[in-house]
């Protein structure tokens, strides 16, 4: 089944990207002082941006995790590919949206955090393409690598996963590393003047 999901590593990047730029571009050229001034209620403020970040990746992940499983799983040749409705097909469909949003949202709480788009971005597209080859792939010991935020969250992708973390725990470890950095934006916001 992960072979309908190959795209995901391009899609991950674009997720991210979009998440650290909904969030952090108004630091550029103070565009954030007219926003804040709209609205002055800064939790309001974050809670929409986060809303409009989230929401719109989860939509998106789902039209486009669906279209990946359908499409790749007409390439593979009869007998071999699965259905919808087989175990853990639409886990996997639902599952790739939750992904995407959730990575949008670490991205954007990240870029709160950091008031930089490239700052955010440097941190992350090491921390989802080069430290899980380091730690999994180089390394003797991956039990260190499931915990990181794609390779748990990818957990949900696979029909049969192996390891420490199960398609939903792998979920929630993603879920705790975007509440974390999510929680760390909104400290920054509140305590920092535009």
């Amino acid at each position: 089944m992960l072979f309908s999901y190959y795209g995901l590593n391009f899609g991950q990047m674009a997720a991210l990207t979009f998440g650290a730029i909904a969030m952090a571009a108004e630091y550029k050229n103070a565009g954030i002082r007219v926003s804040l001034a709209a609205v002055p209620n800064r939790e309001l403020f974050y809670a929409a941006k986060l809303t409009v970040v989230g929401g719109p990746a989860f939509v998106v992940g789902l039209v486009t995790s669906l279209t990946c499983f359908l499409s790749g799983q007409a390439l593979i040749d009869k007998g071999f590919g699965i259905g919808i409705g087989d175990p853990g097909a639409l886990r996997a469909v639902v599952g790739c949206a939750l992904y995407f949003a959730l990575i949008s949202l670490l991205s954007a709480g990240l870029a709160a955090l950091l008031r930089s788009v490239t700052g955010a971005l440097s941190l992350l597209v090491p921390l989802f393409l080069i430290l899980p080859f380091v730690i999994g792939d180089v390394s003797r010991d991956s039990s260190a690598a499931e915990f990181l935020p794609d390779r748990a969250g990818q957990q949900i992708l696979l029909q049969d996963p192996a390891g420490t973390l199960g398609p939903w725990s792998g979920m929630a470890v993603l879920a705790v590393w975007s509440a974390l950095a999510i929680t760390a934006g909104w400290w920054a916001l509140r305590r920092r003047d535009a």
